[in-house]
């Protein structure tokens, strides 16, 4: 297939002459293109210039490499939407993750569908609904709110994006749409110009096609010191004997799809056979106990920081994007501050479990990705994403098999906060001891070229 972005690497360029702009204008043509195909971005940027930075800088992380950024972070130059018909913002300044991402030489590509207000895990906003393509017929979500970088990803269209995480949005799409996504330590990685949905949970967060590129990009978006610590972190974790890995048993995972418990299951074999220490337990709180805290904190942070628009009966919102806003106002103070008491003690029962050398196993997703005929908006899709960020934690979402109707099926490696180095040391042993993220790549470049011929 003549357009098909699956690596950093082979994207990376310190060419700013003329045939490095020629490369560069040969993408952001053939990305226009394809992207009426997949719908992955809700806005394009013009022809880019070579970024100065590639011809000033031979060790820039991202020299040329072009960049999907979910429509809740500024790119000054570029419309800033969240997925709503309601909000039209023109930013004159980056956020401070784009300008890390841009000192490191890295060309922003434009900006990826989200859900509105970043306020589902389905996958569909008003301003539209990216293809899904682990299947050329359209046939399944794609997952949300980061479902335009997921997609573009998958697609080919760019090798890396950006999502933002505030109960799972980057780890469910990457689960769901067969890809690699960090959610980091809070606070790591600023949130400057990025539209917030719930203080207490919001990250940004890489995604990418392995563990080895998240890290890449995750390390040009982290501020200097911090990067630093991390690489530093990293270099000690590669040395240190492989962290022990925590497995659930089923009781404690609930209701899960069969397809999802086989491959955690299989993983959990494939893990030993590669050396990782393994132990099964069970978590001192519930999956739904966890993930019902967290909604109400994030319902009331969510109606808090968007009340103008949700209370304005004549503004263009989606009913249930409302409605769900609406909830937030009906929690007063003292519920508020109960909740947060609540976390706390769920946090410190968490890190009791969640030591420096032992990271917990548990799906991404509780089944492969929905079809569009299978919609419920009843259902948590973020069953086992949530808790990682009540209680301040990180996680990588990594694919760990394929589904008997070639659905892709995700695992988390979940650490505690700062342990962010950890997870990503793991998660890259793993795949390079695994082909899941190969095939899957083969997948979607056999539904791809399905989807243009």
């Amino acid at each position: 297939m003549a357009f098909f972005l699956d690596s950093i690497d082979h994207c990376r360029s310190h060419k700013p002459d003329d045939e490095g702009q020629a490369t560069l204008r040969s993408r952001t043509q053939a990305l226009r293109k394809r992207n009426d195909t997949v719908n992955a971005f809700v806005h394009i940027g013009d022809e880019p210039a070579h970024n100065a930075i590639t011809a000033t800088n031979p060790a820039a992380l991202l020299a040329g490499v072009p960049i999907a950024v979910k429509d809740l972070i500024d790119v000054a130059g570029m419309p800033t939407r969240l997925g709503s018909q309601a909000v039209s913002h023109a930013p004159e300044e980056h956020a401070a993750v784009i300008d890390a991402l841009v000192s490191e030489g890295a060309i922003i590509a434009g900006k990826s569908h989200t859900t509105e207000f970043a306020m589902s895990g389905w996958g569909v906003s008003p301003l539209g609904r990216p293809l899904n393509p682990i299947d050329a017929d359209d046939l399944f979500f794609s997952g949300g709110s980061s479902n335009g970088s997921a997609s573009a990803v998958a697609a080919g269209l760019v090798p890396a994006a950006l999502g933002t995480d505030t109960g799972g949005s980057v780890r469910i799409p990457s689960s769901w749409c067969g890809i690699t996504g960090l959610k980091g330590s809070p606070g790591w990685v600023s949130t400057v110009g990025v539209a917030p949905l719930s203080q207490s949970f919001d990250v940004v967060g890489p995604m990418a096609r392995t563990a080895s590129e998240v890290g890449q990009l995750y390390r040009a978006m982290l501020p200097a010191l911090r990067r630093t610590a991390f690489e530093t972190a990293l270099e000690v974790a590669t040395q240190q004997p492989l962290p022990t890995l925590m497995f659930l048993d089923d009781a404690s995972l609930g209701v899960v799809d069969s397809n999802t418990l086989a491959a955690y299951r299989a993983s959990q074999t494939q893990c030993a056979a590669q050396g990782f220490p393994i132990k099964m337990t069970t978590i001192p709180r519930s999956f739904a106990e966890m993930a019902g805290v967290w909604a109400g904190i994030s319902a009331v942070e969510g109606y808090l920081n968007n009340r103008e628009l949700v209370d304005d009966p004549a503004a263009p919102l989606d009913d249930g994007v409302r409605t769900n806003f609406l909830q937030g106002s009906k929690t007063d103070l003292h519920g508020y501050w109960s909740l947060l008491n609540k976390a706390r003690h769920i946090r410190e029962a968490m890190d009791n479990l969640l030591t420096p050398s032992q990271v917990l196993v548990v799906p991404t997703t509780a089944t492969p990705a929905t079809r569009l005929t299978e919609f419920d908006p009843l259902r948590t899709l973020g069953i086992y994403t949530r808790f990682v960020n009540l209680i301040q934690g990180c996680a990588i979402a990594i694919p760990n098999g394929i589904s008997h109707d070639a659905r892709p099926t995700s695992m988390q490696f979940v650490g505690s906060y700062g342990q962010d180095a950890v997870i990503l040391h793991a998660a890259t042993h793993w795949q390079a001891h695994t082909d899941w993220h190969a095939k899957i790549r083969d997948l979607h470049a056999e539904q791809m070229q399905r989807r243009t011929s």
